[in-house]
């Protein structure tokens, strides 16, 4: 402890002195009144602090930058940096969100052009922190509108969550104690503007089994039933308050969504997470007895499209599905009975294992090799790469598409708990939904610890 105290005491004396020089230098270099000459070269010499973590103020050393600030731009890798102040001799910046961890510093000035020899290292910090719930000693679930601080639940949150453009997080609560009776509660939070929000209650939660859905093309949530026999779904009006706007039934063309028919009480409950392809507007999911199939919301008609056909395999539920950002045709979807992620081309009718060993367990690694205990809910970042929620790990997972390479983000492997943090500390119980919102930040459905909990990765 002492020697990170010095460490870190040493890092801010020398962040301080190097703060000071940099003022010093902008008062000389105010004084000799220099501009940036294009007839002459840029010169870039070296730079302070040489690793840091977003908005770490970074001093380049180098001659005639000028001192028109708006004539100067700055990339670490490929991502802009803001420019706070420019003298002839120094740059301040500020390090960007996730450029990368190795990153080259490039500097553009006029028509010149160059980059750093040295190179920047990035500190990638990950803190999680509670949104609403947490509290298990609750006797009761929010009503009406409340701040994120007030809101507490009685019960655990279920199964998916979504997110729209806006950043509303939608998701649901089963009130347990009816059993096939048990009431269901679906609630939006918004943390800009630090509220929860009531937007279903007292519908029958066992009977229905409510999934949750976004539509990239209208900006709405929808409610489609995951049971047998549950036909009709609805959606959640963003710009009028969160009303439910009724659409009707499915009409499918089978409606067998388990083998063994529609009657059958693996039936229930079978459709788990449904997801939109943006090409074709439509939703498609995959069964909890491998059946594959769509719907189309306008003209509310689901096709089976393999006919009876298992894809993948009939064992294990999918609580998680996507689309590939970069191919439409290609379908990505977690099987919990077989602890992996299956890959699916509807062109060729392909369907491989992704990622996972086929067996429970947790191992980080390359994608096949890797192991998972009941993944659930998968989401995309915007640069591609996949989340997991691994629900018996009680984690959070990332596989690098690029790679293939799984790696943990946050929580203690096999070990549940309540507790917010950096990586290294945090804590989940269960957590089976997982969602990402526009600015990259992931928000998870926390099952048995009752709550919404959310990652900052920066």
């Amino acid at each position: 402890m002492k020697n990170l105290l010095r460490q870190h005491f040493k890092r801010q004396w020398l962040v301080c002195f190097a703060l000071t020089f940099y003022l010093l230098s902008c008062q000389d270099d105010k004084k000799t009144g220099v501009d940036y000459d294009p007839n002459k070269p840029v010169v870039l010499t070296d730079y302070y602090p040489v690793t840091g973590a977003i908005s770490t103020q970074v001093i380049l050393n180098g001659s005639n930058f000028g001192t028109n600030k708006d004539n100067v731009r700055v990339f670490f890798n490929e991502k802009e940096a803001a420019v706070i102040s420019v003298t002839q001799s120094k740059i301040l910046v500020l390090v960007p969100k996730l450029p990368g961890e190795k990153c080259v510093i490039k500097v553009q000035i006029g028509e010149q052009a160059g980059q750093y020899e040295q190179i920047f290292d990035y500190i990638i910090q990950t803190n999680v922190s509670t949104l609403v719930g947490g509290d298990k000693s609750s006797t009761q679930n929010v009503t009406g509108t409340v701040t994120l601080a007030e809101a507490q639940f009685k019960n655990s949150i279920k199964d998916v969550i979504a997110v729209d453009a806006n950043n509303n997080v939608y998701f649901a609560v089963q009130e347990s104690d009816d059993g096939m009776n048990s009431k269901g509660y679906i609630y939006v939070l918004n943390e800009e503007a630090n509220q929860v929000k009531l937007i279903k209650n007292n519908f029958g939660f066992f009977l229905t089994a409510p999934v949750l859905t976004y539509n990239v093309l209208d900006n709405n949530v929808y409610l489609f039933h995951g049971n047998s026999g549950n036909y009709d779904y609805s959606y959640f009006e963003t710009n009028n308050g969160f009303a439910e706007v009724g659409m009707g039934n499915v009409s499918y063309d089978n409606s067998d969504i388990h083998p063994g028919g529609e009657g059958s009480m693996a039936s229930w409950g079978a459709r788990k997470c449904f997801a939109m392809n943006p090409e074709d507007g439509k939703f498609y999911i995959r069964s909890g007895g491998g059946y594959f199939y769509r719907i189309n919301p306008l003209n509310r008609y689901g096709e089976n499209l393999t006919n009876g056909r298992q894809v993948g395999t009939e064992n294990g539920n999918t609580y998680g599905c996507a689309f590939d950002p970069n191919n439409s045709n290609i379908f990505y979807f977690s099987n919990d009975g077989r602890h992996c992620i299956y890959k699916y081309n509807l062109t060729t009718d392909e369907c491989e294992v992704f990622a996972g060993s086929g067996t429970a367990g947790y191992l980080d690694g390359y994608a096949l090799e890797a192991q998972f205990n009941q993944p659930c809910q998968i989401a995309f970042d915007s640069q591609g790469d996949m989340y997991v929620a691994d629900k018996q790990n009680h984690c959070v997972r990332k596989i690098a598409m690029k790679t293939g390479y799984v790696s943990t983000v946050a929580g203690l492997p096999q070990q549940a708990g309540y507790r917010n943090g950096t990586d290294e500390v945090a804590q989940f119980n269960q957590p089976i939904g997982l969602v990402i919102d526009s600015n990259d930040v992931l928000y998870v459905g926390d099952s048995e610890n009752r709550a919404i909990r959310r990652i900052a990765i920066e």
